[in-house]
Parts: structure tokens; C-alpha cells; sequence
């Protein structure tokens, strides 16, 4: 069972562990220790089989997600690329250039792209 990661319906399908490598990329990344977003972030309760993010939960709608090419390299290395690829498909979806729908072959084939 996947995970559904964006805003409403616009975002793109991971797998659970996708998901909760984003999610501690992020809570390693962009948040402090114990803050809210963190807490989100280390949440059981977003770990579950299945369990879809809302961005707007961490990335608030009109907040840029920006990741460096050193990020980038960090997230492939130290996870594997498609976290990477996740990672931009996220940053992506923060600007408003992911128009892709839940139900849309792009959002379910990234891995692909």
C-alpha cells in the first residue's frame, strides 16, 4: 500500500518507506529537536501502512521546500535516489510546477521519470 505525499490532491504516490525517509529527512533537515514540525515528522502516528502526508501539516501552502544539490547528494547516499528524487518532486510541489494528481500516471510512475 502506498502513501499519498502533497497538498489536497496534488502530489505523487511513495512507498511507506519512501514516506518515513522523507519524513526523517526532513525532521534531520529542516526542523529543531523536538519542535513541532519534528514531532510531526517522528510521529508513529504518520508511520502507520499507508499513512498519506499533507504537506501543508510541514510545508505550509505559499512556503518554499528548497533543497541544495549537496542535500541531494546527501538524501541519495545516505537513503537511496528515489529519496533524492522524491525530495525534488516535493520542492517542486511547493512551487506550484507538480500539477499532478493523485490519480495521474505521473504521480503513481516518478520513479520512472
Amino acid at each position: 500500500m502506498g502513501a499519498f505525499i502533497g497538498y489536497d490532491k496534488t502530489g505523487v504516490w511513495a512507498n511507506n518507506r519512501e514516506r518515513d525517509a522523507f519524513l526523517d529527512w526532513y525532521a534531520d533537515h529542516r526542523c529543531r529537536p523536538h519542535d513541532e514540525r519534528w514531532e510531526y515528522c517522528k510521529s508513529e502516528a504518520q508511520r502507520w501502512t499507508g499513512c498519506c502526508i499533507e504537506l501543508g501539516e510541514l510545508i505550509p501552502l505559499g512556503e518554499l521546500f528548497e533543497i541544495s544539490d549537496a542535500e541531494r547528494a546527501d538524501a541519495a547516499t545516505i537513503f537511496w535516489p528515489h529519496v533524492a528524487l522524491l525530495l525534488d518532486i516535493i520542492s517542486q510541489i511547493t512551487r506550484g510546477e507538480w500539477r499532478h494528481s493523485v490519480s495521474s500516471r505521473e504521480a503513481i510512475d516518478w520513479r520512472d521519470a
